[in-house]
């Protein structure tokens, strides 16, 4: 027994040292009659550095040596440094033999599926999974193996799939269980389960270079220039803090110092100036790096695959705006067939798998409005598409023969962000491929533009000249009977268009910002229209009657700044109104998105009418949609920068259709009680009432408690206004309750002198009251609440002295106060632009006449008021 005993020492330590030495072997002993019998492999370890990475090091350690944590998820992007942290967490557990009884770390396949993942863990733990079909036998077996093993550490690094630990066959992680999992997608990790999530952000600035410095060598560095040296790191600051392509980068310039003594400076020369063209950089295809990145494209569906690379159309570095890029997609055909609605649904979820996969980042990630695409991405992208996509965008170049040579089967072309001044190409270049262009930001401001540019297009798809000086399109822009979207955005010396009348399958025109002094003959033609986008588009000659013939379209947006007919939607009951009429609107059974003006009232109501009426209100087909009524001007276009709202000027009495968030009522001097609504008022989510003279209340209280949903109350210029809510028929006080209201906003209300009365207010929500130059506001009875929540008050400093000297009890009321600097809604009174063809022009008067009319009778009260009041007078109604 003894000599036995001696010999499986001896065995052991042998076993241990060639463990330690090569990284795989077996390393301790737990059986002498088993030898052999592993608890674990070393594993090759990598040099850490960056401060922030070693700190999440130590953080994943505290979790794996403590009690608790049962699954605990790494993510992070290709390269980031993963597989190097797992390998030294392992390593640190091997030396902590107490910890665990077994270590697995377990490569897991490219693409592996359950099937997959489950073969990877048997071949560790020299299991033999049968190999039949019955995943419940497979579960079971793995199951049981795991489970004899005590207390073991399983580590699976790089997972593509996500399953749960119980479907791979992994036992529950108690008693002293721990499991590991890595990946550059963040589903996958859901799915997992984890109890701790860490991320493995990229290298700060500091240490990227102290990375490069290590990989490298001192040596090397020394015989370099101050500028070589410059250059070096603003290359690595390209690179964006990714380990291996640093390393890559080191390693290559570390190479050309050791083949080359007589002429480094030249040699890394060439290399700095190889990474400054995108995709050289990632030529190499079989270089780790490379396969890396690319792994997370391959892991894409087909249809996302084609997404994620147009994204490589856009600058280095640049923003994409998300709803600029989903609509790209969709005139491209990228996003299957169906609504626009659908189609930019499913672009939604492409971005969310882009996302995912790392391979795009938000911008802000409160917002998510905007995405970049890292930019060793956008090179491997790049790469990918070789002579498919042609990118010189934000270059500086000022002609496109510059940019050399087009590839003959070029597919996207993008020159955006450029200097390019002339819309010019040899006659030798032809294009049978291009289907996208895209050339905004660009001046293109001389004017001998070659007219037969867009010949050798003939299946371009989708063009975009947001931005760009163009006056005229040459006339060869007539003959792209295949284009999907022509998009002039902001082009706002544009005061021409060539005939569009062949361009039969056009999905989008948008032209606003535009200033077209002429519009195209035979507009009517453009039947497949889907998208139709004049906001903006100073024109009085649009063909309004062409409409009606656009049976398909499904965004409509003629939101304007101008009072003209030609932007103004009417009806066919107002007196020599030649217009566009609203009659027409229910008979275009597909719209989805409406952005109109409508001439007054009376005429929007003539549109509810015609619309579908249901129990609970009128129902318009719109899913979203923004109108005004009575006319614009300058504050009211910014206040209804809302989904679903609408603004009504110098009256009130509208239908409010089903789903209205925002209502916004504006410069109406009529005496009244109080405001009377009707329609669907369930969904209201803001009030704002602004220049209502004649208002006395601002609710009744069966209304006030009609709107359910109301979170914001804003009332402004009601210079007559006594209460916010008409107080009740009640003799005695009585509480008024809402739970929705979070905001409050009273500015410049002279008369206003409570908001319920002497009702006590229960707003359990309510967190912010603005109050500024209501002298005689006082505020209603607040209940003493318990909860935490404190109502923040801000106003005057003066008028809040007052308040807490005739309410000392409101000390004892859960509020802040916090004095205010002017709101910018009383800095200066808004430029007001009156309707001219309303339907209040009764006896042959103008309504801003007979606005101007009821104004100069407040003249008595209030001289200082008038004196500030700026009007825009039209020059018929002078």
């Amino acid at each position: 027994a003894t000599i036995i005993g001696l010999i499986t020492g001896v065995l052991g330590f042998l076993a241990s040292v060639i463990g330690v030495a090569t990284g795989c072997c077996k390393c301790f002993i737990e059986d002498p009659l088993q030898m052999f019998r592993a608890k674990g492999c070393l594993q090759p370890e990598i040099d850490i550095i960056g401060s922030v990475v070693k700190q999440v090091k130590r953080n994943i350690w505290q979790h794996v040596s403590r009690e608790g944590a049962g699954t605990i998820c790494i993510h992070g992007i290709a390269g980031v440094g993963k597989t190097a942290i797992v390998a030294t967490i392992n390593n640190l557990a091997l030396r902590k033999p107490k910890l665990f009884d077994f270590f697995f770390l377990v490569s897991v396949s490219d693409g592996a599926n359950l099937w997959q993942v489950q073969e990877d863990i048997a071949s560790v733990i020299s299991e033999k999974l049968p190999v039949d079909s019955n995943i419940g036998n497979r579960v079971g077996k793995l199951r049981t193996a795991l489970t004899g093993k005590k207390k073991f550490l399983l580590i699976l690094d790089s997972m593509w799939q996500g399953y749960s630990p119980s479907d791979i066959g992994i036992p529950e992680l108690t008693g002293g269980r721990k499991l590991i999992v890595t990946s550059r997608l963040h589903s996958v990790l859901d799915s997992m389960g984890g109890n701790e999530h860490f991320v493995i952000k990229p290298l700060t600035n500091d240490d990227d270079w102290t990375l490069f410095e290590h990989e490298l060598g001192s040596d090397n560095l020394s015989k370099l220039s101050s500028e070589i040296l410059t250059r070096t790191k603003n290359a690595i600051q390209d690179l964006q803090g990714v380990p291996l392509a640093i390393k890559k980068l080191a390693q290559n310039l570390k190479n050309k110092c050791q083949n080359s003594q007589t002429n480094i400076v030249a040699e890394w020369e060439e290399v700095l100036d190889c990474l400054s063209r995108s995709a050289t950089f990632l030529e190499d295809r079989n270089h780790e790096l490379f396969s890396s990145l690319q792994k997370s494209y391959q892991h894409l569906r087909a249809e996302t695959q084609r997404c994620f690379l147009f994204c490589a159309l856009y600058p280095k570095a640049h923003p994409i705006e998300t709803k600029e890029l989903i609509d790209y997609w969709m005139w491209e055909s990228m996003l299957g067939f169906g609504t626009l609605r659908k189609m930019r649904s499913n672009g939604n979820k492409r971005l969310d798998e882009l996302r995912d996969a790392n391979l795009l980042e938000n911008v802000n990630e409160v917002e998510k409005k905007a995405v970049k695409m890292p930019n060793l991405i956008r090179d491997m992208a790049l790469a990918i598409a070789d002579e498919k996509f042609l990118v010189e965008a934000g270059n500086s170049h000022t002609q496109f023969a510059l940019a050399g040579a087009w590839p003959e089967g070029v597919v996207r072309v993008s020159f955006m962000r450029n200097q390019l001044g002339v819309l010019f190409l040899p006659d030798s270049y032809h294009f049978d491929m291009l289907s996208t262009l895209l050339l905004l930001d660009n001046p293109f401001n001389q004017n001998n533009h070659h007219n037969l540019f867009f010949s050798w297009m003939r299946n371009l798809k989708l063009l975009d000249l947001l931005n760009t000086r163009l006056s005229f399109l040459p006339n060869s822009l007539s003959d792209l009977t295949d284009l999907r979207a022509l998009l002039l955005r902001n082009c706002q010396q544009l005061s021409d268009l060539p005939s569009l009348s062949k361009l039969s399958q056009l999905y989008a025109l948008e032209l606003p910002g535009t200033r077209l002094e002429k519009w195209p003959e035979k507009m009517h033609l453009l039947t497949n229209l889907r998208r139709l986008d004049l906001t903006q588009a100073k024109s009085d000659t649009f063909p309004a009657e062409c409409i009606r013939s656009y049976n398909k379209l499904e965004e409509l947006l003629m939101m304007w700044d101008t009072n003209s007919r030609g932007c103004m939607w009417g009806s066919n009951e107002v007196t020599y109104w030649n217009g566009a009429c609203v009659e027409w609107l229910p008979n275009l059974g597909h719209l989805a998105v409406l952005e109109l003006v409508f001439l007054n009232a009376r005429v929007f109501n003539s549109y509810m009418n015609a619309c579908s009426k249901t129990t609970d209100g009128y129902a318009i087909t719109t899913t979203c949609f923004k109108f005004f009524v009575g006319g614009v001007h300058s504050a009211s276009v910014e206040s209804n920068s809302h989904k679903n709202s609408i603004t009504v000027i110098d009256d009130h009495r509208i239908v409010l259709p089903q789903s209205t968030l925002v209502l916004n009522l504006m410069s109406c001097p009529e005496e009244l009680r109080s405001l009377n609504m009707t329609g669907c008022l369930q969904d209201l989510t803001v009030l704002d009432v602004f220049d209502f003279n004649g208002l006395t209340y601002l609710l009744t209280f069966d209304m006030w408690h009609s709107l359910g949903n109301l979170r914001k109350v804003c009332v402004r210029r009601c210079r007559n206004i006594e209460g916010i809510i008409q107080p009740g028929e009640q003799a005695n006080p009585i509480i008024i309750s809402h739970s929705s209201l979070v905001e409050l906003v009273l500015l410049d209300l002279q008369r206003l002198r409570s908001v319920g009365g002497r009702q006590t207010l229960h707003f359990k929500n309510l967190a912010k009251i603005k109050v500024w130059e209501c002298p005689l506001l006082r505020l209603p009875q607040l209940p003493r609440v318990r909860d935490d929540n404190v109502i923040e008050i801000e106003g005057e400093k003066e008028w809040w002295d007052c308040v807490r000297e005739q309410n000392p009890d409101i000390d004892g009321c859960r509020v802040g106060f916090r004095e205010a600097p002017v709101p910018l809604e009383l800095s200066s009174y808004p430029r007001y632009v009156y309707n001219n063809f309303g339907a209040h022009s009764y006896n042959g008067f103008p309504t801003s006449v007979l606005t101007l009319t009821r104004s100069l009778s407040f003249l008595g009260h209030y001289t200082t008021t008038f004196q500030k009041l700026r009007l825009n007078a039209n020059p018929d109604n002078t």
